[in-house]
């Protein structure tokens, strides 16, 4: 770094105040050297320090902005700062690194110390978080930028303007005001004394401009005052006292500049921690310029002799807010904002404090002492809160609902979804507690930005919740209540039918709340009464009933709606026979996703279907068509057995399902599984005439020589059949199907019939 001689002050001096343009000199003999600045060798030094080891090193701000592009040493001691998590030793990491102080050139670390300004001033921006770049890149472009570069821990800007020190206290209002108003940033209020250390940085994409503007946005110092305001209703407390305290310390503020401050507020602490209160009075007069430790401690011996009792803690409160420094911490904030809308809302008190005592976990005694405060103070409380901030403070305390990402809207703790009515409620609450200026459109779009409550998946937690769980043998036992006749129809009889496709179908339900939607649809059928219908109805654990729909399966877009929010949509009353249902069928077990309009949204959005298909029937004709026996699985019920029905925990059915799911097994059918499903659904099949037609005049050649073979199209095919039923229409597409369900092949050669040239059709053999 470059020292800089005293002879080369003065030049500097005339230099810099005929470039300000200002004809009037300043009022103190302190010179002005435009960007010499004061460099210490550790920001907090040891108390035991000899006071010859703690001089500045004075240096030039180009110097300095050297140091933190590319000084090897600046970036070490940055990179240790930034790179460590714990908050205390973060802290002791900045309290040994160097520190300059941009505003001038300092003989000590005093205040009043000062040499010459340096006609700059560094602004500090604090939290930004991931809007660091963002911020720093629009900053760049103010015309009154000159520099700008990330502070130490990463996660702040400082920016270097330039400025006449002889309007500092108006040039320092104007700042504040500045970023406010022009980019919605506040500065760190707590910086505007003249002595501000600031910690080395590194920052290799440090930016500056040397043709900056001067800065002249000040604010007059009787707007200042105008502006400044009472401390009103406060809460005090030990940890909120020394929160107070830590900021002066930090940052070397005087809060005694004159007299009248120094000993009120002495007045106030000692109102509050009598003769305890004597070394708060050392810590905030430490940082005067005319600070003696003997003193002190003679003005504090007066002061306790002569306590005239009308100056209380208030006026202690009061004086750190004006001096910008933050009077409560975070946690007796919350506290505070909790008690006065418990205050608000007719709370009883003692109430109030075992409310806020489970909610923010916090000591019983500082919490009835804080709410105590709250409820006996006259006067409403300054969090900072604006009116949307306390509605938002409103609903969450008084109204835990959640989002549930299922059905897709809100409801209570109890899973009851909210309505117009409860959302009304809500509203003239929060009226009543808040004021008139609350509006019900704010108070709905505030809910349903979905960013103030708690996202809730019914069936994700409900895995959660019984994860640990894992019994076998569930699924076994619900099969075995059927008592069905369908497994032992004809030669190919299979006793593990029922228990095969059931539990292929609650892996599916489980499959499907994991994003797989599952295409197979058990179908119950036999006599009435039975108990069929009863049989699927109660099979969920009971915090997933709101999620069983009864359904007939119709066209409509409420009905896709349903089918996106809903696990189990059931048809009690389904027959397979009309031609139309079972196309709006098919394409229902096969479609992935429905494009709806939620409610209370412009857009339409992309759903994935959810629910799971079942059904019962009292005729066995639920299969249609043949290529519905690979998503139909029909069972056809005897008897149940209700007693060992009910003694089955739904929850272990469930969870038996999701774990043989998360080892692997899926829905799908093996080609095991559709032989199976082939061989006992013939009896459910509700064939159509040109099924009928082809079994009765048609058979599919053998290939053992003798038979009378045919190459036909379809069309000719239809037509000979028409033939057969007095020319009466058939459906060709229809007898397409049925063709190759039936175990015709269908092929491409020459036609004999048809000029001999390549078509597709049908080797058939006709019978007599």
């Amino acid at each position: 770094m470059t020292a800089i001689s005293s002879s080369k002050d003065t030049q500097n001096s005339e230099t810099v105040h005929q470039q300000s343009g200002d004809n009037e000199r300043p009022k103190s003999s302190i010179v002005h050297i435009e960007g010499a600045i004061s460099l210490f060798k550790i920001m907090v030094p040891p108390k035991d320090i000899n006071p010859e080891d703690d001089y500045p090193v004075d240096i030039l701000l180009s110097d300095f902005f050297e140091g933190i592009r590319s000084g090897e040493d600046w970036k070490k001691i940055s990179q240790r700062i930034r790179s460590e998590k714990d908050e205390k030793k973060q802290r002791y990491l900045k309290n040994t690194a160097p520190c300059v102080r941009i505003r001038g050139r300092f003989a000590t670390r005093k205040d009043n110390s000062i040499l010459s300004y340096s006609s700059f001033f560094d602004v500090d921006i604090d939290g930004l978080g991931p809007q660091t770049d963002d911020i720093k890149e629009m900053l760049q472009r103010d015309p009154y930028t000159y520099a700008i570069f990330k502070t130490v821990r990463g996660e702040g800007l400082c920016v270097i303007i330039r400025i006449m020190p002889q309007r500092w206290d108006e040039m320092w209002e104007g700042i504040k005001r500045y970023y406010l108003k022009t980019y919605g940033l506040v500065v760190d209020k707590s910086t505007g004394n003249v002595g501000r250390n600031r910690v080395i940085s590194h920052d290799p994409t440090i930016f500056t401009n040397y043709h900056a503007r001067l800065f002249k946005e000040y604010v007059p110092a009787s707007e200042k005052k105008a502006a400044q305001r009472p401390i009103g209703a406060f809460v005090h407390t030990g940890r909120d006292i020394d929160h107070l305290m830590e900021q002066v310390s930090k940052n070397s503020i005087d809060l005694t500049e004159n007299y009248d401050d120094w000993y009120k507020s002495g007045w106030a602490l000692i109102s509050e921690y009598g003769e305890s209160a004597r070394e708060y009075f050392h810590r905030i007069s430490q940082f005067h310029s005319e600070y003696n430790p003997a003193d002190c401690d003679r003005k504090f011996n007066y002061l306790i002799k002569e306590n005239p009792r009308r100056i209380t803690i208030a006026y202690f409160y009061a004086r750190c807010k004006a001096a910008g420094l933050e009077w409560m911490t975070s946690e007796t904030r919350n506290i505070v904002r909790l008690a006065e809308m418990r205050k608000k809302g007719h709370v009883k008190e003692a109430s109030a404090v075992d409310e806020i005592v489970k909610m923010e976990g916090v000591d019983r005694a500082e919490a009835e002492s804080i709410v105590g405060q709250v409820y006996r103070a006259k006067e409403s409380f300054d969090t900072g809160d604006c009116l949307l901030d306390q509605l938002e403070l409103f609903l969450k305390t008084n109204y835990p609902i959640r989002y549930n990402e299922i059905r897709r809207d809100f409801e209570d703790d109890d899973g009851k979804p909210l309505e117009d009515h409860h959302y009304y409620a809500m509203y003239l609450h929060a009226k009543k507690v808040l004021g008139d200026k609350i509006r019900y459109e704010d108070m709905f779009k505030m809910i349903h930005s979905r960013t103030l409550y708690p996202v809730f998946h019914p069936f994700l937690s409900f895995f959660q919740h019984h994860r640990g769980m894992k019994p076998v043998g569930v699924i076994k036992a619900l099969a075995d209540t059927i008592d069905s006749d369908t497994c032992f129809a004809g030669n190919a009889s299979n006793p593990d039918y029922v228990y095969t496709f059931l539990r292929k179908w609650l892996v599916g339900i489980v499959g499907s709340i994991f994003g797989e939607p599952c295409d197979l649809v058990p179908v119950l059928t036999g006599a009435d009464g039975i108990g069929k219908t009863w049989f699927f109805r109660y099979m969920l654990p009971e915090e997933w009933k709101p999620y069983f729909l009864e359904s007939k399966w119709m066209p409509g877009k409420d009905e896709e709606v349903d089918m996106c929010k809903n696990l189990i949509a059931f048809n009690d009353e389904f027959k397979g026979r009309d031609s139309k249902d079972m196309e709006y069928f098919k394409a229902l077990t096969s479609k992935e996703f429905f494009s709806v309009r939620e409610v209370y949204t412009r857009k339409s959005v992309k759903l994935r279907r959810l629910a799971v298909l079942c059904a019962t029937s009292n005729h066995k004709g639920v299969i249609n068509e043949p290529e519905f026996n690979r998503r139909i699985i029909p069972i056809n019920v005897i008897s149940i057995d209700h007693k060992a029905y009910n003694a089955i925990d739904k929850t272990d059915l469930i969870m038996e399902a999701y774990h043989a799911y998360q080892a692997g097994e899926r829905p799908t059918l093996t080609k095991e599984q559709r032989k199976m499903l082939n061989d006992h659904t013939e009896e459910f099949q509700n064939k159509s005439v040109e099924r009928q037609l082809i079994e009765r005049f048609m058979s599919v050649p053998k290939g053992n020589g003798g038979e009378i073979i045919q190459f036909m199209s379809t069309i000719e095919i239809l037509k000979t059949l028409e033939v057969q039923i007095n020319n009466r229409k058939l459906d060709d597409r229809k007898l397409g199907r049925e063709l190759q369900a039936c175990g015709f092949i269908r092929k491409q050669k020459r036609n004999p019939n048809v000029s001999n040239r390549r078509e597709w059709g049908y080797d058939v053999v006709w019978q007599e």
